[in-house]
């Protein structure tokens, strides 16, 4: 059990006024809450009521926890999978810019090296003229999308 926790990480990334990224250990409570530490609060400006995003990673072991800014009814999860090739990924973004997909929380990984990578997107699709179905279309249509999901986000629901 102890081994588990020593490498279960939780990442809380504010910045101090001179950049610096700030870092901190924190104890879950007996009821599993954790208390983001007062000075991240501050340089987030986070207040009581404000939504945070918990994003686990189960490969890693990671919890990433951002603060939300926008309307919760269009936060997605995307997930693309595209070729490993240099220019790729900016070729992705580029579209889904013209696509007015507002990008919050993003994350590549190759899986094979030359071949195969995967963009894992929290994004805010409010100012999308298309419908979700389409964006992935255009996507794939690009040529160098090769498969895309895009997934509601909701309060209190698990998304795979």
């Amino acid at each position: 059990m102890l081994a588990k926790h020593l490498y279960t990480t939780c990442y809380i990334f504010p910045q101090n006024s001179h950049g610096d990224i700030m870092n901190s250990v924190i104890r879950l409570d007996t009821r599993g809450r954790l208390v983001i530490p007062n000075e991240f609060r501050e340089t987030l400006d986070l207040k009581e009521g404000d939504n945070i995003l918990l994003s686990l990673d189960s490969e890693t072991n990671t919890l990433t926890i951002s603060p939300l800014y926008g309307e919760e009814e269009y936060l997605v999860k995307m997930e693309i999978k595209f070729k490993d090739k240099p220019g790729s990924l900016a070729k992705v973004a580029s579209k889904l810019a013209e696509l007015r997909v507002d990008l919050i929380m993003t994350e590549s990984k190759s899986f094979e090296r030359g071949k195969k990578a995967r963009w894992d997107i929290i994004a805010d699709i409010s100012k999308l003229t298309l419908s979700p179905q389409e964006v992935k279309n255009e996507l794939i249509n690009t040529g160098f999308v090769e498969d895309a999901s895009i997934k509601q986000i909701t309060r209190d629901r698990l998304h795979r």
